[in-house]
């Protein structure tokens, strides 16, 4: 005879009962698991839209890269031409020869703290200091950070040869691309360039292509090796015709240069 205690049909009911209550609550947690991770998979594909487009706004553009107006070839062409307009150019120096003081700016045209600078530092110092006499710059193309950087210098030094290396480089720095993604290929600087007017744009690349580039990068360099400067964008200024001295800034808004513009001119 059987020594097992029996189970009634009321504790086999109660029995099947909690089977299907931990069933559902297990079918449950993991469908709150599927909620949470669909919840945090959208959390992060907002943010990372968000640092997407914080990225592409501190490289100087939206998303969609920087926008033209009517009738622009390319971006900033219209500002670029009205603000170099009648202001003499020779090679790489922009402004009067006979100018009381020298600024010397050394930039990689793929750094966007350089890019910074012309658009929130330069304009107003050509406005003021270089149209004025006060001023006159003279531009080192650095081209450390890539291949991308070696192009456009070699670009700008062709335009420089033309008398129009300042809007080659405003409008490189407008338009300027994500650093090393390859963005300054034949046809960007072949459109860019063409947003400068009188530019013979074939002329440019081949002159910058040849010794033109090659010298003003090595003169660059050495320059840059003979005052220790290892950094863009970086400046030196004195006197013109005198001792130039580094000029370390706390700010590319253009505000410290002026100010010590105006200390060496005497005004």
């Amino acid at each position: 005879m059987s020594t097992e205690p029996k189970v009634t049909r009321a504790e086999q009911k109660a029995a099947r009962r909690a089977e299907r209550d931990a069933a559902a609550a297990a079918a449950e947690a993991a469908a709150a698991r599927k909620r949470r991770l669909a919840q945090l998979g959208g959390v992060l594909a907002v943010a990372a839209a968000i640092v997407a487009v914080f990225i592409a706004i501190s490289a100087g553009g939206t998303e969609d890269g920087p926008t033209k107006k009517a009738g622009e070839t390319v971006a900033g062409q219209t500002e670029v031409t009205q603000r170099f307009a009648g202001i003499p150019q020779a090679g790489i120096v922009l402004g009067q020869a006979d100018a009381p003081v020298t600024l010397v700016e050394f930039a990689d045209m793929q750094c966007p703290f350089c890019a910074e600078f012309a658009r929130d530092g330069l304009p107003t110092l050509v406005e003021r200091e270089v149209r004025a006499g006060t001023l006159r710059v003279e531009f080192r193309s650095m081209a450390f950070i890539g291949d991308d950087s070696q192009t456009l210098a070699r670009a700008v030094a062709g335009a420089g040869a033309q008398g129009k290396l300042w809007q080659a480089l405003d409008l490189f720095f407008i338009n300027q691309g994500r650093e090393n993604s390859g963005y300054a290929d034949d046809a960007f600087v072949r459109t860019t360039l063409s947003g400068i007017p009188g530019l013979d744009v074939d002329k440019a690349i081949a002159d910058g292509e040849g010794s033109a580039g090659t010298e003003a990068i090595n003169q660059a360099q050495q320059l840059a090796d003979q005052n220790g400067i290892s950094s863009t964008p970086s400046f030196l200024i004195g006197k013109t015709g005198g001792k130039l001295e580094k000029l370390e800034l706390s700010s590319l808004d253009g505000s410290q240069i002026r100010d010590k513009v105006q200390e060496l001119a005497g005004t």
